[in-house]
């Protein structure tokens, strides 16, 4: 028998799979009872509603950023030669994780999905998380990247995320060649982060 915990587990990853797929406004509690091969008595027993369901996806998924901001915290020189390296991999290799494992996937391209819907700044209950670890790294980018104008670490920061969560669909390359190259994927990433934020 299926435990309560476990049974909540189920409806939160069949959850991100809909949610990345229709995205919020195009999802139901139905379809995610559906996909949970759950009744949607249950779904609702245990988030109320859709909007505490999405977040407690996140909730559930805040470990990512944590370690992500445990790698930063980790790092003793931001001043040092390797420091740009070392902060780019705190932010890009806990979510890389995600991609190698089918059913973490569909979280990762849930974070691009909301990334890129104008109306995820009225769900602060998901904004907010991401927000407080955006202004770590874009600290931690002023100190490791000293002298570059203003508006620069923010808006390389958001470009940042956007050649991250792009990463999630090896689909994409797929289509533009037989293979997708995923061994080749992280060092490629990082090299062309690292690149951007040092040259930009």
């Amino acid at each position: 028998m299926t435990s309560d915990g476990g049974r909540r587990a189920a409806i939160l990853r069949a959850a991100e799979k809909v949610f990345a797929q229709e995205g919020y406004h195009g999802t139901t509690m139905r379809q995610i009872a559906a996909e949970a091969e759950a009744q949607l008595s249950l779904v609702v027993y245990h988030f109320t509603s859709k909007l505490g369901l999405y977040s407690a996806i996140f909730d559930s998924r805040q470990y990512v950023n944590q370690e992500r901001l445990d790698r930063l915290a980790a790092i003793p020189d931001l001043g040092a030669d390797d420091a740009l390296e070392r902060i780019v991999r705190a932010f890009v290799d806990p979510v890389l994780v995600l991609h190698d494992d089918p059913d973490d996937i569909w979280f990762a391209r849930l974070v691009l999905r909301e990334a890129s819907d104008p109306s995820g700044q009225q769900r602060p209950e998901i904004r907010e998380p991401f927000d407080s670890m955006a202004r770590e790294f874009i600290k931690a980018l002023r100190e490791a990247l000293p002298g570059k104008p203003d508006g620069f670490y923010h808006w390389a920061y958001l470009f940042s995320v956007g050649a991250l969560t792009q990463s999630a669909f090896d689909d994409r390359v797929r289509n533009l060649t037989e293979k997708a190259y995923t061994e080749q994927k992280p060092e490629i990433l990082r090299s062309y982060i690292i690149a951007g934020l040092r040259h930009g």
